[in-house]
């Protein structure tokens, strides 16, 4: 288990305590155990239940992973049933943070989109991705504790900026022509924050004027996740980028958690996540 590329070969001390709601709580994964049951929960999410990046290496373990998730943290969600049953993990986010990327070398949206801005800013700064919950659980109690573990996760270690792709489904980015322009006339990052989708698959967000948009009906028309952060005060790069293999036009979002007040981090709940991102 120790060579296995997509496990932690080390945990850092645990940030937080647990924190509970109901039967459910969130926590940072401590041993090679836990990851590997994420791992299985975004098997199940992203290659079974809406297929995508199926691969043979991923099929034989019936785990999504890849190597970034040996230098991340990786936030849980656990459910506690019978007293005699262990907790059952039903929701994950992966976290990169600056001091362990030099371990891997790159942040993984550095394969679609250009963040040299993000990584010469003047602070911490966390890439999440990978973020998904089970199906059966997709409630806002599950929702509500992960946001509420970025909270505490981010105030631990000082984050000052967090970043991370979210997903649309679908490489034709005509189909969200409304949504991908109100992203961009109501939402851009301020320029000195503002990273750019590489050119070779590089798509404009700005094809519909502003004043021709319907915002109420753009904002309805994103996905959950993309909701989720802008009501925390994200805001979005240049460009999209055409992800053809996952079949996904990708945005990438960025939030500098000054703005993000620690009461309502913790309380926030997005209306679900069903997966996406880094």
């Amino acid at each position: 288990m120790t060579n296995d590329p997509w496990l932690p070969t080390f945990f850092d001390p645990i940030p937080f305590a647990a924190v509970h709601q109901g039967d459910y709580s969130v926590v940072v994964a401590q041993t090679a155990e836990e990851v590997i049951e994420a791992q299985r929960l975004r098997y199940e999410v992203f290659c079974l239940g809406l297929g995508l990046g199926m691969s043979e290496e991923k099929q034989r373990l019936q785990r999504d992973g890849d190597p970034f998730d040996a230098v991340c943290d990786h936030l849980l969600v656990r459910h506690h049933g019978a007293e005699d049953a262990s907790p059952r993990i039903v929701g994950t986010y992966r976290l990169l943070r600056d001091v362990h990327m030099p371990n891997i070398g790159r942040y993984y949206s550095e394969s679609e989109f250009n963040i040299d801005c993000l990584k010469a800013y003047d602070g911490h700064i966390l890439e999440l991705g990978r973020s998904c919950t089970h199906p059966e659980v997709r409630s806002k109690v599950a929702m509500q504790l992960l946001w509420r573990g970025i909270g505490e996760y981010i105030m631990h270690h000082n984050i000052d900026v967090m970043f991370g792709c979210a997903s649309f489904a679908g490489d034709d980015p005509s189909q969200h022509a409304e949504a991908l322009s109100y992203l961009y006339h109501e939402h851009r990052a301020p320029e000195h924050l503002r990273p750019r989708a590489l050119p070779e698959h590089y798509a404009p967000m700005d094809n519909i004027p502003a004043e021709q948009i319907d915002k109420k009906k753009a904002f309805f028309a994103l996905p959950p996740l993309i909701k989720g952060y802008l009501r925390i005060g994200g805001c979005v790069g240049e460009g999209a980028f055409l992800d053809h293999d996952f079949s996904t036009t990708d945005i990438l979002i960025v939030v500098r958690t000054q703005g993000v007040g620690e009461k309502y981090m913790q309380k926030y709940a997005p209306d679900s996540i069903a997966g996406g991102g880094a």
